[in-house]
């Protein structure tokens, strides 16, 4: 993951337009200069097509300062540990014993606020300890840390009595053997797989049980049987044996992919869209040809009357389009299948030159009942 979005909390887009750009990095932003690098932006989002409208300056510069005040937290970071480098040898060890028996002389009695920061042992703890930055209250949500779990910090430079702290120098050392092990999944690919020394047991989800037994007390235990479990994660996965029998895997015939949730309203929307962009050119033609056979034009009195279905088409089959093919969208990423983006698509998406995705991808349900997502390339089937 890239340390613009973690460090300086910038979302997918902006982090892609960034590094297409050349900054890999929090320490190549701070280097940029707003002018310029504004123009290098609008030209690398204009051949990539990430955003259709350019963010403002403004934004840009917002990024900037923000990677130059972290480099400034860096740059005081250093300054302190070469201020205060960790002591070694036989005046650590003095510093050390002289510091206990200050603390030992001072427990009798209050000494009031200490700052323990000048104890060598803190000294060496700071100096060994990774460089901590600020998060957002946004990451922590996602990263779903209640504030309940975050421990209250001690205050070193004003902290009343003695501090119980644990310092060590040394790394830590494991506490067990591990070895990757790698796991063939399917199609080629292999997991890494890390197994410890001890490992933990696994959650079986047959004794999980759900909240309305506790609610209602009288209410049994759902029975789940394993066996009608896996046959339905397996065809969610694959098609029935029968649906694809004496079809070549390599024919479009051939239905693939995961089993939509929305079979049929996916199909529909499929019809209604194909049938709006059919009649939708008709229409507007026919409603001219109305119109100038209307204000006596000699050239449209061969126009007979029953054109106007086809601006009435276009009405139902546009209000239809609204209803059922607007909101359909794809199982695995939920984009809008019939609703055309300017981004980029997936280079195993269906495409017809001229008429492009949205009608090619209808045309491949309807006839086929199953697609290729336009945006995540996915193969999705419509019959199980």
């Amino acid at each position: 993951m890239s340390d613009l979005k973690t460090t300086l909390n910038l979302n997918d887009r902006v982090v892609r337009l960034l590094e297409l750009a050349g900054c890999a990095d929090v320490g190549s932003l701070a280097t940029r200069e707003l002018v310029d690098f504004y123009k290098q932006l609008s030209d690398v989002n204009r051949k990539a097509g990430i955003y259709k409208r350019m963010p403002a300056s403004v934004e840009v510069e917002k990024w900037i300062e923000k990677a130059r005040g972290i480099q400034e937290q860096y740059a005081v970071v250093e300054n302190v540990e070469a201020v205060f480098p960790p002591p070694s040898g036989a005046a650590a060890d003095d510093a050390v014993d002289a510091a206990g028996a200050e603390r030992e002389m001072s427990a009798s009695s209050d000494p009031g606020p200490v700052n323990f920061e000048l104890d060598p042992d803190v000294v060496e703890m700071i100096a060994l300890s990774p460089v901590a930055l600020p998060l957002s209250g946004k990451v922590l949500a996602e990263a779903g840390v209640a504030v309940q779990d975050i421990p209250e910090a001690i205050l070193l430079t004003a902290a009343r009595g003695d501090v119980s702290m644990r310092v060590s120098a040394r790394k830590r050392e494991k506490s067990m053997e591990s070895k990757v092990v790698k796991t063939a999944v399917g199609g080629g690919i292999h997991v890494n797989t890390i197994l410890f020394g001890s490992r933990k047991e696994e959650v079986k989800t047959m004794r999980v049980r759900s909240t309305s037994e506790f609610v209602l007390p009288s209410a049994k235990q759902a029975v789940v049987n394993p066996t009608e479990n896996e046959d339905r994660i397996r065809l969610l996965r694959s098609a029935l044996p029968q649906t694809n029998e004496g079809v070549s895997p390599d024919s479009r015939r051939f239905v693939r992919g995961v089993l939509h949730s929305h079979p049929g309203r996916l199909w529909w929307g499929a019809v209604f869209t194909l049938s709006f962009q059919f009649f939708a050119p008709l229409g507007i033609f026919s409603a001219l040809a109305l119109l100038m056979k209307d204000v006596q034009n000699p050239y449209f009195q061969w126009v007979p009357g029953w054109f106007l279905f086809f601006p009435c088409s276009v009405f139902v089959f546009g209000i239809l389009f609204l209803l059922v093919s607007y909101g359909a969208s794809c199982r695995i990423c939920g984009q809008r299948c019939f609703v055309p983006r300017q981004c980029l698509k997936n280079n195993k998406a269906h495409h017809i030159p001229v008429l492009g995705y949205v009608f090619a991808t209808a045309m491949h349900m309807v006839l086929f009942s199953w697609f290729r997502c336009t945006y995540c390339g996915t193969p999705v089937r419509l019959k199980e």
